[in-house]
């Protein structure tokens, strides 16, 4: 799974992320392109709240006290790419990340990955 992207509307909720990474898939052939039809292939129900979309992008997420953050899935070039954007609001979110991360990190790739499965048998 490569690890790429610069999705414009997660970019634009946090200029200035404290943490990012992404993750991505190839678009199977056949598969829709929708990035909120991916979005929900990744998340399930589980999907945050919408905060944007655009033709290529569908970006969720939420202002907590301690951060913000924003998930965003983006279909181009024949990828699906998911971009997790953080900024922390004070030292309890920093360290609430800490305990977080080591666990996004296993786990979102293995969600992008099912997430093109269930894309790639649905088409």
């Amino acid at each position: 799974m490569t690890i790429v992207s610069s999705p414009p509307l997660a970019h634009a909720a946090i200029a200035d992320p404290d943490y990012s990474d992404a993750y991505s898939v190839d678009v199977p052939p056949g598969a829709a392109t929708d990035p909120a039809a991916w979005t929900r292939a990744i998340f399930g129900r589980n999907a945050f709240p919408e905060r944007a979309i655009s033709p290529t992008e569908h970006l969720t997420g939420d202002a907590m006290p301690m951060l913000d953050f924003v998930a965003s899935v983006h279909v181009l070039d024949g990828r699906v790419t998911l971009t997790t954007l953080v900024r922390y609001r004070n030292p309890l979110g920093r360290m609430y990340f800490s305990v977080v991360r080591p666990f996004h990190r296993l786990l979102v790739p293995r969600m992008v990955a099912r997430g093109g499965r269930k894309m790639r048998d649905a088409s």
